[in-house]
């Protein structure tokens, strides 16, 4: 199984849109870990066929998302978030309780635009970055392959798919 992972597209319409579009073929399912919601909803309009699931972020006023939701993808449990709540600017340790707390095998969250693969108490941590870029980080996103034996997570620089497909930037 395949899944997309973004956040923080902030109005950036096009990249979410490229994204998608290149990698359609392959994805079982796109998600955003929020502060896009907007964007990213009439990207889903365009692609009905396609699987798309949402977490609400702190600048997606107006949203009926929800913060937090759990699902199964494959065998694993995935917990996703954008992860202001569990205050992931300062450190991981909400996320690490929360994963506790739901016996979770993945957390996925944004907020912080900051890339990041983490492996904590058993728990596969990971920040797609932000499809905004900014003066400290890149542009990116997360491919996240699940299977019965692994979970394989890759940082994807967006312009730079076919180049670089680093694990863990």
């Amino acid at each position: 199984m395949r899944l997309i992972v973004m956040s923080d597209s902030h109005g950036h319409f096009n990249q979410v849109r490229k994204i998608v579009e290149a990698n359609k073929e392959l994805t079982d399912c796109f998600i955003h870990l929020g502060d896009g919601l907007e964007e990213f909803q009439d990207v889903s309009n365009m692609y009905h066929h396609l699987c798309f699931v949402a977490v609400k972020g702190n600048n997606d006023w107006g949203s009926i998302d929800q913060k937090l939701k759990v699902q199964t993808w494959g065998s694993k449990l995935v917990m996703m978030t954008h992860g202001d709540l569990e205050g992931v600017k300062y450190n991981l340790d909400g996320l690490v309780k929360k994963a506790a707390e739901l016996k979770v095998d993945v957390v996925l969250y944004g907020h912080t635009h900051v890339a990041r693969c983490d492996y904590i108490n058993g728990v596969h941590i990971i920040n797609p970055g932000s499809l905004k870029e900014s003066y400290r980080t890149p542009s990116s996103y997360l491919s996240l392959e699940i299977s019965a034996n692994s979970i394989t997570p890759t940082i994807i620089l967006v312009g730079e798919e076919k180049n670089n497909r680093n694990p863990y930037i």
